[in-house]
């Protein structure tokens, strides 16, 4: 059997949150009592900052931003990382969610 999904584990302490104020932060999408799309401020924040980059709308390569990739692959094994040295590392950036597992 697998290990718990500590994503999963999330939505439990959740449920278990007597605060009024709580937020279930573990589905992704947020919802307020009247069930009305809640954008985080700190989304908001983000989206005023890539907006006023004025980037263009060009697309990426099909594996993805080249940077985003890299500094990914240094948080995920660490930049001591011997497979990092050893230039034994693949990354690929795809859709977010589970829109990357469907055939």
């Amino acid at each position: 059997q697998a290990p718990p999904d500590p994503i999963l584990g999330v939505t439990e302490a959740f449920k278990k949150d007597s605060s009024p104020d709580k937020l279930n932060l573990g589905v992704g999408a947020y919802r307020t009592e009247n069930l009305e799309p809640l954008v985080l401020d700190v989304v908001k924040k983000a989206e005023e900052r890539i907006m006023s980059q004025n980037n263009n709308k060009e697309y990426l390569a099909v594996e993805g931003f080249a940077p985003f990739r890299e500094v990914t692959a240094r948080l995920l094994l660490g930049d001591d990382s011997k497979a990092l040295k050893e230039k034994r590392v693949v990354t690929l950036q795809s859709l977010s969610g589970t829109g990357s597992l469907r055939t």
